[in-house]
């Protein structure tokens, strides 16, 4: 596959492992706390299921066949079919789609690639974007939902955006929300819900933001000192020749600020339910 090695393609591998390990679920998606609950890895695979049931509750009727983009390990697909949905994926990882393959029968296909480089004749009932939207190109994946969305069929949309505000949101992820809608009322799409989720998803960042600092960034000083100590010149050079990318993830992943605040102030989630008119 092209982008074996995608760092993205990566991470959500890594995630799946972690999730699976440390808090008995392997979904991967935020989870949905109403409430205001406080997410920690006991109650984690609850609201990861709240948060699928939010989407299967909002499923149109007369939704039959559904192409889930960005499948994650199959979970929530998994659930669709038990449902009686006819449920084919999209995922450009190939160690994710195996864990899909093992959780659906023969009749969903699986498709290992890029959204935006599917090809296919199908059409679909509705398209699911479940945390994924984030992750593929605007103008082009508009194109291709176009294409193989049924006349009469819906978009899901489930996802972090962000503003088009002042600040720069160290989590960085997701399309600017003006310009999404901007593309989308120039097409035949027609929005119909447009539900902000960001509050019941927010202890999901908080929770992110301790196991870093508590477990994360501990085990990567301690590894870093004892392969320094035991191989100073490799680890000199690694640094150097990776810089760049070592910097992008400090100012990420140790900066201390991937908490629900921030989200609430520069990345909305939202929950959007559109129509092909």
């Amino acid at each position: 596959m092209k982008d074996k090695f995608n760092s993205k393609v990566i991470g959500l591998d890594a995630g799946l492992l972690i999730g699976k390990f440390f808090m008995d679920t392997e979904e991967l998606h935020y989870g949905y706390w109403p409430n205001d609950r406080t997410a920690t890895a006991l109650n984690f695979s609850e609201a990861q299921d709240r948060h699928s049931q939010l989407i299967i509750d909002n499923i149109p009727e007369g939704v039959k066949k559904i192409l889930d983009v960005g499948s994650g390990s199959g979970s929530l697909a998994k659930k669709m079919v038990s449902l009686g949905y006819q449920v084919d994926c999209v995922i450009p990882s190939e160690f994710l789609a195996e864990k899909v393959q093992q959780k659906l029968d023969a009749s969903s296909k699986i498709h290992i690639t890029k959204f935006e480089d599917l090809d296919i004749s199908n059409n679909y009932d509705l398209i699911l974007f479940s945390e994924s939207f984030q992750y593929v190109h605007l103008i082009k994946s508009i194109d291709k939902i176009l294409s193989i969305l049924d006349k009469n069929g819906y978009l899901l949309i489930c996802d972090v955006f962000h503003k088009n505000v002042s600040g720069v949101s160290p989590m960085r992820g997701g399309h600017r929300l003006d310009l999404f809608e901007n593309e989308i009322e120039t097409t035949d799409l027609i929005k119909k819900t447009d539900i902000d989720i960001t509050l019941e998803t927010a202890p999901t960042w908080d929770f992110l933001n301790q196991f870093l600092n508590e477990v994360a960034i501990p085990i990567s000083d301690m590894s870093h000192s004892y392969m320094k100590y035991k191989y100073p010149k490799l680890i000199k050079f690694i640094k150097w020749k990776y810089r760049n990318r070592f910097e992008k993830i400090k100012k990420v992943w140790l900066s201390n600020e991937l908490t629900g605040r921030i989200l609430k102030n520069l990345n909305p989630i939202d929950f959007f339910y559109i129509k092909n008119n």
